[in-house]
This record gives structure tokens, C-alpha cells and sequence, in this order.
């Protein structure tokens, strides 16, 4: 069997605080990964092995990239449940094995993914989950996690609540007892080191690549729901051998963008004046903006984690759109994406819808990757600035898109709809 990630990748994640701290000894730690990596592998065919990191030239050329830009993709699409979700919960669950936070069942809020991922880590740890998903989850989905042992909750809106009903379901059987498995950094925080692993595999890449020089990559468009993949991937890119991070690209689709709103006051705040609510204006915005240096990031960021909620608040209708993996009422995990776009003069692109289609469709037809809608979604946001602003991605850069999730039964077609 392949070497796991995660032993691969240990002394970079925080679970290798548990040697420090004397409560495992590495080796331990290590044996702990080889166990629950099999057991994995026995429920879902294979454990947590790189995933491909790929030029993608067909596609770079589809979506309309000079000749001199290279567009990399990295490919989750054949990981544990088929989605990354399940890197998330993986590393949550190396830290519950060796050191547990309670012994209630665990729980999830998610609208598919995470669910399923969560559900096949805890069948291969042999505990009890509990998962709360919207009334529209995906049937098939929602069969398989029921097949895995996982007790599945469907939860409804109600009138004049703000926020995701699942998430408030997960939180309400917290409080009674269960312990949260979650893709939320916030209520998990070893979710997001899982997460990381992602950006350990593409710098690793990126390093046997650019030998012998130093690895690089310019630009990075991810897609952000509750800010958990996003935060992995810019902070364990933060943690790599990189010169520089890429310029970060935050991407929300049209029906849904609590981060860009959080974004759009924090920065209106620090030039003084309002940020056009478009493509246009928010590469504006962040070029005159520029690259902020450490003491103005931490003023930032104490200004965000003074008053959190007059930045980020849920949305305020029920969120819509093509991509639906990334309809979570509010950016849980946000604080370091913003710091990210912050630090590299990026800024968050709202996704137009028919660039979410575009991007699902065009990844079919150039690529052999079976992407999901929302699985693309972060090549609709490279669409969507390269539709609005051509001129912002220059000759000789190195971008990269992730494609987070495999295509499900009941997703839609891309080559008809």
C-alpha cells in the first residue's frame, strides 16, 4: 500500500504537536496513521495517497490563457469518498484516536461531501456519527452515508432564522453531548491541518518540477464555502518552501457571498473609500491596496476579531446556485483567507453563474477529470476575471485551480445543461 499522506506530510501538521507534547511517541503516531489509513482503504478501495497536480494546456487554452501562462490542476476528484473533504475529517480523526475530546457520537453539517467523507472516516474508526444535511441533499448521497452506518438528519429552514439549519442542528447536538466532526475550522480546528495536505502535495510537485530552483506558483483561484479548504490550502501553503504565496483569489458564486461582503468593508475601511462591487473594482481595491506588510495585517486582523459580525454575517436570503457545494449561509473559517488576499494583493471574485457552468463544462470537455459543479467552481472564478479583466493575469504566470470533488448521481450534465 502507498505511503499516507499524512505520514508523509506528519512533522508539518499540528498533530505532531501530540510527540512533543509526550503524549505519543512519533512512532506511535505513525502507526496510528498506517491503522486508520488501511482501515480507510478497506471501506473505500484506497487511503489518502497524493492526488495529481497537473498542466492542464487543453484547458488553458479553452478558457482563453495566453500561450506563455501555464493552468494547474489539482485533481481531488479520486480521493477517499471523492471529494477532499474527507483530508479534513482524517486529520480530525488521528487527533480523536489518540487523544479523545468526549465519547458521544460525532457530528457533521454538511450538504454532501463532507458528510460522506466523514462518514467513511468513521466507519473506519468503528464510531458513531450523527450527520445533519439540508432537505435537498443528494439522494444517492445520502443512501450511500445511511449504507456507511451514519444516522442522517435532513433539517429545514425556518422563518426569519439566519443561518445554515444543519450547521444549527450540529451545533444544538454538541451542546448535548455529541463531539463535532466537522469541516468547520471553527468548531473543529484540526480540520483545517487535514486540509493542508493539499498544498504539502502541490509544492511538493511544483518542487521536482522547478529543479533545481526554488518552487513557484503566481496565482491560486479556490473555491470558498465555509472556508475550510481555502484556509488549509493558504496557510499550509504559508508553512512550504514557496519564495512567495500566490496572489489568492477567494471565489463565491453570485447567490452567496459572504467572504466578498466581509472583504468589500474591511477594505472600503483601509482606502478610505467604497469598493465597486465588481470584478473591475475589487482588482482596483486591491492594487491600491498592494501587498500589506505585517503591522498593517495585524491591525486588519484586530479589526476583524474586534467586531467579527459587522464583516462577516450570514447571508441574507437562502443561498443559490449552480455550485451548490459552496451555499454555506456564512464563511465559517475567514479570518486567514482574508489575511492571505491581504498579504498578496489579491481579492475575492463573485463567480457569475454561467461562468460556473463554463468552467464545469470546459473541464469535461478538455479534461479526463469527472468534476462536480462545485468541484470546478474555482475555474469559474478565473472565467469570470478573465471575462471582466483580460488584462490582470500577465504573460508567464503559473495559476492554479482546484478541482475538489467528483461527479455524483443527480449532478447535473455539463455537456447539456
Amino acid at each position: 500500500m502507498a505511503v499516507s499522506t499524512f505520514e508523509q506530510h506528519l512533522d508539518r501538521l499540528d498533530v505532531s504537536r501530540l510527540v512533543d507534547d509526550g503524549t505519543i511517541s512519533r512512532d506511535e503516531l505513525v502507526g496510528v496513521i498506517r491503522r486508520l489509513d488501511a482501515a480507510v482503504a478497506a471501506i473505500d478501495g484506497h487511503g489518502f495517497e497524493p492526488t495529481p497536480f497537473e498542466p492542464q494546456p487543453r484547458l488553458r487554452e479553452a478558457v482563453g490563457l495566453p500561450d506563455g501562462v501555464q493552468l494547474w490542476v489539482k485533481n481531488e476528484t479520486g480521493n477517499v469518498s471523492g471529494s477532499h473533504k474527507a483530508r479534513h475529517l482524517f486529520g480530525v480523526a488521528i487527533g480523536e484516536t489518540v487523544s479523545p475530546s468526549g465519547d458521544g457520537a460525532w457530528a457533521i453539517a454538511s450538504c454532501g461531501n463532507a458528510a460522506l467523507g466523514a462518514s467513511v472516516v468513521a466507519a473506519a474508526v468503528g464510531h458513531e456519527l450523527e450527520v445533519f444535511v439540508p432537505t435537498w441533499a443528494n439522494d444517492a448521497v445520502v443512501e450511500h452515508m445511511e449504507g456507511l452506518g451514519a444516522a442522517v438528519v435532513r433539517t429545514d429552514r425556518e422563518p426569519g432564522v439566519l443561518g445554515d439549519p444543519a450547521h444549527h442542528a450540529m451545533v444544538a447536538a454538541v451542546a448535548t453531548g455529541a463531539t463535532a466532526f466537522s469541516c468547520q475550522g471553527t468548531e473543529t480546528p484540526a480540520a483545517i491541518d487535514g486540509g493542508r495536505t493539499i498544498a504539502y502535495e502541490m509544492v511538493d510537485t511544483l518542487a521536482d518540477h522547478d529543479l533545481p530552483g526554488a518552487p513557484r506558483l503566481d496565482r491560486l483561484f479556490i473555491q470558498v464555502g465555509g472556508g475550510a479548504l481555502g484556509t488549509a490550502v493558504v496557510t499550509g501553503l504559508a508553512r512550504t518552501e514557496l519564495d512567495a504565496l500566490p496572489v489568492v483569489h477567494a471565489v463565491q458564486p453570485v447567490g452567496n457571498h459572504p467572504l466578498v461582503r466581509a472583504w468589500d468593508i474591511l477594505v472600503a475601511q483601509l482606502i478610505g473609500a467604497p469598493v465597486e462591487p465588481s470584478v473591475a473594482g475589487r482588482l482596483a481595491a486591491a492594487k491600491e491596496l498592494g501587498r500589506l506588510d505585517d503591522p498593517a495585517i495585524r491591525e486588519a486582523l484586530t479589526r476583524l476579531a474586534a467586531d467579527p459580525s459587522a464583516y462577516m454575517r450570514a447571508w441574507d436570503d437562502e443561498p443559490t446556485s449552480y455550485a451548490t457545494g459552496i451555499l454555506d449561509d456564512i464563511t465559517y473559517d475567514w479570518m486567514q483567507l482574508i489575511e492571505a488576499m491581504l498579504r498578496t494583493s489579491g481579492c475575492p471574485i463573485v463567480a457569475t453563474e454561467g461562468a460556473l457552468r463554463e468552467a464545469h463544462r470546459v473541464a469535461h470537455e478538455n479534461t479526463d477529470i469527472p468534476v462536480c459543479p462545485t468541484g470546478s467552481a474555482g475555474l469559474g472564478g478565473l472565467i469570470t476575471l478573465r471575462a471582466s479583466a483580460p488584462a490582470a493575469i500577465v504573460d508567464g504566470e503559473r495559476i492554479a485551480v482546484l478541482f475538489t470533488g467528483r461527479m455524483r448521481p443527480g449532478d447535473p450534465d455539463p455537456l447539456v445543461n
